[in-house]
């Protein structure tokens, strides 16, 4: 390194002597171009005479001339040598960065050096030359690869892509890995956006507010009294975070005051029903008295910011709208309530619930099943239409092409608003930009009645239900739990004596498919659609089974049975929609039933 030092100091010490060298050329070049100016000047005789007369005339304003002609010359040269230093400066300069960053700085800087000269001669002709290649160079950018511009586009594409791979998946691997311990019926189940909260609600009046992202990742483990009468995958604990009660608003005349006259007693309500806005600004509950409270969930938690009162008896059914500005109610008094949330009342009301609700679930997007045309099959002639037609037959001529005309373009009518409608529905995402979740149908809703009916709904007509799905022979009257298969064609229904029906909706009159369970295994209290098409979650008294609807009718086992929940009647499953958890709550939802006093969460594999 000592001798690399010696070479170095070498270089620079001739480098100097370089300059110097060249400084006291540019010296003698500028004393000799003074000289030449002054052999000019005495060339000029008639000027210098006249010059030199005034200056015997007026010999002071001579003197302050020259004087003036001497500042400006040191001036100039004071200029000079300023830029001959910057100049050797920036030669120096430019020299050890070449030595630094090698050979191919060195062309870069002749390339600069070549444009600052062209520079300088377009400037001293006082015309600009245009710099077309720079300005292209400068205006057209690197082709940049499409894709999402920002973290909350990514996190969106990566929703997307799970959602997309999960339909494809032939078999789910599903096994608990955490458990929340509640010593209390779980009732409602939320979830906010990108699974950072999980929100439960139980028969004792209290909102519990869990945090979901780290306790998958297992910050917090189990007891080993905890850990006792549960699975041996099940190690993780439920992280909570905070928890209030559900409150139920009241007058000042019928609030109870404390002694001390600073506190009052709260009246607490079951928190049957729960929806929270993905972001956390809100979450709705459903009250036993039949109110609705908007609390604080995210800031000021449990604070009522509005009342919505309709229901007359308890509310166990909400769900929030694609765009969170509307939601839909469902109680055991037989109403079905479509909400507005810019204005807090109600916009609509459905009648023809025949008993209490028991579940309301929104319809899939990408459904090739018109609900309309699947309600005409089934609707009874009215006296009026056989009035009309007895009209007809009386009268001589009739008007039988004009109403084949009407009935024409009335079809017409309604194959082009149906081929508009899916024509929006496959131009949408599954996946919310807006919210992260699923994005369902709004106008088209199902329902199902502890009396065992189940109806589908058009929000559009509120006077009666579109279709209504009767059940098979020898079935009992009851149903807690109905959802949509995944394409939204299809109708699963749990009943009472240990199976599940399927109705198809292009012929709704009767069960399409009975999948049977073994009779032990008990009522089916909740079910759930996986996002294949081919597999269904069925939650009975004493297990969770998958069941492959592909395997129906074949000599195989079609179901398997999912691990960690026994003895106990689940009132939840919630999968979210990337499909890599399942959450399962235990509750009798109000009704009957035995709970087991925990809620696991399970991780799914795809294969």
């Amino acid at each position: 390194m000592d001798g690399v030092d010696d070479i170095l100091d070498e270089n620079q010490v001739a480098e100097e002597e370089e300059d110097e060298d060249e400084e006291l050329d540019e010296e003698m070049v500028d004393i000799a171009g003074r000289g030449d100016e002054q052999d000019r000047d005495q060339d000029d005789d008639p000027e210098d005479q006249d010059n030199q007369d005034d200056q015997e005339e007026y010999p002071d304003q001579s003197q302050d001339q020259n004087q003036d002609e001497d500042e400006d010359m040191d001036a100039d040269d004071d200029e000079n040598d300023e830029n001959d230093e910057n100049d050797d400066g920036d030669e120096d300069n430019n020299e050890e960065e070449s030595r630094r960053n090698g050979n191919a700085e060195d062309s870069d800087a002749e390339e600069d050096d070549d444009d600052d000269d062209d520079d300088d001669d377009d400037d001293n002709t006082g015309k600009s030359r245009p710099r077309s290649d720079a300005l292209s160079k400068e205006s057209s950018p690197a082709p940049r690869s499409r894709g999402p511009s920002s973290a909350f586009d990514k996190i969106h594409e990566y929703y997307t892509q799970l959602h997309n791979s999960s339909k494809l998946a032939d078999l789910y691997s599903i096994y608990p890995t955490a458990a929340i311990p509640i010593q209390t019926h779980v009732h409602s189940i939320a979830m906010s956006m990108g699974l950072k909260y999980l929100f439960l609600g139980g028969e004792d009046g209290f909102v519990r507010k869990y945090d979901f992202l780290n306790t998958i990742e297992g910050k917090l483990s189990l007891t080993i009294l905890q850990k006792h009468s549960l699975v041996e995958s099940i190690s993780n604990a439920g992280i909570l975070l905070s928890y209030w009660e559900n409150e139920v608003p009241q007058t000042r005349n019928d609030i109870k005051i404390s002694k001390t006259g600073k506190e009052y007693e709260p009246v607490v309500s079951p928190v049957h029903a729960m929806e929270v806005q993905s972001e956390c600004l809100f979450l709705l509950s459903g009250l036993k008295n039949g109110g609705i409270t908007m609390q604080g969930c995210r800031f000021m938690e449990g604070h009522i910011a509005h009342y919505f009162q309709k229901h007359t008896n308890t509310v166990n059914q909400l769900k929030l709208s694609n765009d969170e500005d509307r939601f839909i109610s469902g109680g055991w008094d037989k109403q079905i309530i479509d909400w507005d949330l810019q204005t807090g009342k109600y916009v609509n009301e459905f009648k023809g619930a025949t008993a209490q609700i028991s579940s309301l679930e929104f319809r899939p997007l990408f459904s090739t099943v018109e609900i309309h045309a699947a309600s005409t099959e089934d609707e009874p002639e009215d006296e009026t239409r056989v009035k009309k037609d007895d009209d007809d037959l009386d009268s001589l001529f009739g008007d039988e092409e004009e109403e084949e005309k009407r009935r024409a373009q009335e079809k017409e009518q309604d194959t082009q608003s149906s081929e508009n409608g899916k024509t929006q529905d496959f131009g949408r995402d599954e996946i919310s930009k807006k919210t992260l979740k699923t994005v369902l149908e709004d106008n088209v809703f199902l329902t199902s009645c502890t009396n065992g009916a189940v109806q589908v709904w058009d929000r559009r007509i509120s006077t009666k239900p579109a279709i209504g799905l009767t059940r098979g022979p020898q079935v009992p009257p009851w149903c807690l739990s109905a959802c949509w298969s995944t394409d939204g064609d299809r109708i699963y229904v749990g009943r009472r004596n240990a199976v599940v029906e399927e109705f198809d909706l292009k012929m709704a009159k009767t069960p399409s498919k009975t999948l049977k369970f073994p009779g032990i295994s008990g009522p089916v209290s909740c079910v759930r659609t996986m996002p294949n098409n081919k597999h269904v979650l069925c939650a009975s008294y004493d297990n969770v089974r998958i069941y492959d609807v592909s395997q129906y009718g074949s000599s195989k086992v079609p179901f398997l049975i999912v691990p960690g929940h026994h003895g106990g009647m689940i009132s939840n499953l919630y999968v979210d929609p990337t499909c890599r958890f399942l959450i399962s709550t235990s509750g009798d939802r109000g009704w009957q039933g035995v709970s087991t006093d925990a809620t696991l969460i399970y991780d799914i594999d795809m294969e």
